[in-house]
């Protein structure tokens, strides 16, 4: 069990969850976008300091994660489009509700003559909603998690990233 008073989370407990759990919480502006961040921890974890610290380092480079995190979605849809096209597909149903961006980005990309949304659109449309910092994950403890539309889809591009803000991968959940 763990308790410490860190220089940016402040008081940390995980002596009351009983599963993996948020112990701290708080929200950020980006591109005046509010977004949500969560630091998550399992019950009895001893709280590391050092790690607990590269987290603060990074949330306070956010505006350069961000920059990173987007050029590597870029790439990411560029290999792959799928998430693109499931969003065109998804805006495209008679009745669809809440995919004003995605409908704006297909709008646009026609009055331009083109077949596709451009994927540095697409990437420039998507919002970044959360972080989770997981003190159990040592392979990629930051997650970033992106969508575009988030009122109509639950869709996610997950920017994973080690506890340094380096990006190790990228993965569509939902």
């Amino acid at each position: 069990m763990s308790k410490i008073t860190h220089s940016y989370f402040g008081a940390l407990d995980n002596d009351k969850i009983k599963d993996t759990d948020v112990i701290w919480e708080s929200q950020s502006s980006l591109n005046n976008h509010e977004l949500d961040l969560w630091l998550w921890a399992a019950p009895g974890e001893t709280l590391d300091t050092q790690l607990l610290d590269a987290f603060a380092a990074t949330l306070q480079q956010l505006p350069a994660l961000d920059e990173r995190a987007r050029v590597a979605l870029l790439q990411y849809l560029k290999e792959d489009p799928n998430f693109i096209a499931f969003h065109v597909d998804e805006a495209q149903v008679d009745g669809a509700e809440n995919l004003q961006a995605t409908q704006a980005l297909i709008a646009q990309a026609q009055a331009a003559g083109k077949d596709a949304i451009a994927a540095t659109d697409f990437v420039r449309a998507m919002q970044l909603n959360n972080i989770s910092l997981w003190c159990s994950n040592e392979d990629s403890p930051i997650v970033l998690d992106y969508r575009i539309d988030p009122q109509g889809s639950d869709q996610i591009l997950a920017v994973k990233c080690d506890a340094q803000g380096q990006i190790i991968e990228i993965n569509w959940e939902s």
